[in-house]
């Protein structure tokens, strides 16, 4: 299903055909928004439904101010599903009553066992890093990004979205990952993917320059010089070459959320020489990065292939190996320990203190003497 534009009611006196009218036109717009959401795997936030409009040729970056209200006012109306776009986590609610939904203490107990000794199967001892050299970082501009690439970053990988240019505790925290990279004798390295736009390619060719001063007051600087000369501070995207394979939707012009267009020699940044130099080498076209939602399985295979250029495979394979056979041995002690309190239960010790007091000690009674 494709849509061409976001349908409007119009103004002045609206007839009961034409409300029927905008009504169907919105319940197709919610239905290609529902394949979206079916191939992405997650429901887009606001701010990234607009850029995926924009990807798709519906709107223009100049629109983005009534779109965003458009889709605030249709999911007002319940005409948009509130499950179809996602939650700004910064936004969301806190707070919770926490409290043991069982009625008794025997209930409680036997949940907390059963519990402990699930979790207690999942022993996981060996650190990722132990078997690696480097020590990866993914930085994205748009946090919708960041989900889609989830599915191919082991756990351990760190990740984050500055949604333009990270603030001063976002960039204080990378510097102290990397720090602590350094302090294991990993090597780190900060991976960048962003908007190929003007300022897109200008934000990820500054990074060694904006945390250069906090580096600096963090007594880091030094590392930070070492990791930009040996080429550890990378922007994997988005490029030309993946954008025209991938069949990612170039946008004519280079308009900003203003509804200014910097390729216009009348823009006041147009004469500046990052844009210039943009401009030489892709002329007046850009792609948004959340353009990547409209093809999820090269955006997979775009962190993937970049992340495992500085993972080792083996490396994986070796702490795979070290924490199954962990979980294995931990498996066996909790089936002894399920048998044990089974026993316990079975002849009512387990919820008798005196009693079951009587059986650990006669217990302890016939272990062997400690070792000198």
């Amino acid at each position: 299903m494709t849509i061409t534009a976001l349908p409007r009611m119009g103004s002045g006196r609206i007839s009961e055909a034409k409300r029927l009218r905008f009504h169907a036109d919105v319940h197709e717009v919610v239905a290609w928004m529902r394949q979206y959401v079916a191939r992405l795997g997650f429901a887009p936030v606001a701010r990234s439904w607009l850029y995926a409009l924009e990807s798709e040729g519906i709107i223009t970056k100049g629109d983005f101010t009534w779109a965003g209200k458009w889709l605030a006012d249709r999911r007002k109306e319940g005409l948009i599903p509130f499950e179809l776009v996602g939650a700004d986590s910064t936004r969301a609610l806190s707070g919770s009553d926490v409290y043991d939904k069982e009625e008794t203490p025997r209930e409680y107990i036997n949940r907390q066992l059963r519990e402990s000794l699930d979790q207690a199967k999942h022993y996981w001892p060996a650190s990722y890093w132990k078997h690696q050299e480097y020590f990866p970082i993914i930085w994205t501009e748009k946090r919708d990004l960041i989900k889609l690439f989830e599915p191919e970053l082991p756990n351990a990988i760190r990740r984050f979205a500055s949604k333009g240019q990270a603030d001063v505790n976002s960039r204080v925290a990378l510097i102290q990952e990397c720090d602590w990279a350094e302090l294991q004798g990993l090597e780190p390295v900060i991976l960048y993917c962003g908007d190929l736009d003007p300022m897109g390619v200008k934000m990820s060719d500054a990074i060694a320059e904006n945390l250069r001063p906090l580096a600096k007051v963090l007594n880091w600087d030094d590392y930070l010089e070492d990791m930009a000369d040996d080429g550890r501070i990378v922007r994997f995207g988005l490029n030309a070459e993946f954008v025209d394979n991938a069949g990612l939707l170039w946008i004519d012009g280079l308009e900003t959320s203003s509804g200014d267009d910097l390729a216009n020699p009348n823009h006041k940044h147009h004469k500046f020489a990052y844009v210039q130099d943009y401009l030489e080498t892709y002329g007046p076209r850009k792609v948004e990065a959340n353009a990547l939602i409209a093809n999820p399985t090269a955006a997979r295979s775009l962190i993937r292939d970049e992340l495992w250029q500085w993972l080792s495979h083996s490396g994986h394979k070796q702490w795979e190996s070290e924490n199954k056979a962990a979980s294995s041995e931990a498996t066996g002690h909790v089936d002894a320990i399920t048998r044990m309190l089974a026993m316990f239960d079975s002849v009512g010790a387990l919820y008798n203190p005196r009693r079951l007091e009587q059986a650990v000690n006669n217990g302890l009674n016939s272990l062997p003497p400690a070792a000198n």
